[in-house]
């Protein structure tokens, strides 16, 4: 009898069990239109490199983006020389008014060869009714089998609930 209970047990626990590629799928966001806030300090940054571009989704307010609420994050990067490349993001957010510590923003380079990369993310609650915030961003570029590093950020202002 024992043997027959821990038999469907494992039966239970295997079929239970998501495949990984489901799981993942189930991740992957949807598109959604992207605009720059009517808070943000650039919505465009131009470097040596080319020009990055970053724009918000989501649950805007008044050109503010709302807290604790999720939203998502496009950074395009634009360059007339073909052969140059996006390849890693490192960003985080922080609060520019208030230091409520550093937030992990996780880019995802999806299609390769493609210099749009997206990140979802959410803000924490302000005892201030708006907060700003810097976003800080660390791009690795590739061209001609040199890798070169930029650094910039921006500010934008987030509303509470």
């Amino acid at each position: 009898m024992m043997k027959v209970v821990v038999v469907i047990l494992l039966i239970l626990n295997i079929f239970a069990c998501n495949p990984i590629q489901q799981a993942s799928q189930k991740t992957n966001m949807p598109q959604i239109p992207f605009s720059c806030l009517a808070s943000q300090s650039n919505c465009e940054v131009i470097t040596d490199l080319g020009v990055f571009s970053v724009q918000f989704s989501g649950q805007a307010d008044m050109g503010k983006i709302k807290t604790e609420l999720p939203f998502q994050i496009q950074l395009t990067f634009d360059t007339r020389d073909k052969n140059v490349q996006l390849k890693n993001v490192s960003s985080y957010l922080e609060g520019k008014t208030m230091f409520m510590g550093k937030i992990p923003v996780f880019f995802q380079i999806s299609n390769k060869g493609s210099n749009s990369i997206i990140a979802q993310t959410l803000l924490a609650s302000c005892s201030d009714e708006v907060m700003a915030w810097r976003l800080w961003f660390t791009v690795e570029i590739e061209q001609a089998d040199m890798r070169t590093k930029q650094d910039f950020f921006i500010d934008f202002d987030s509303k509470r609930l």
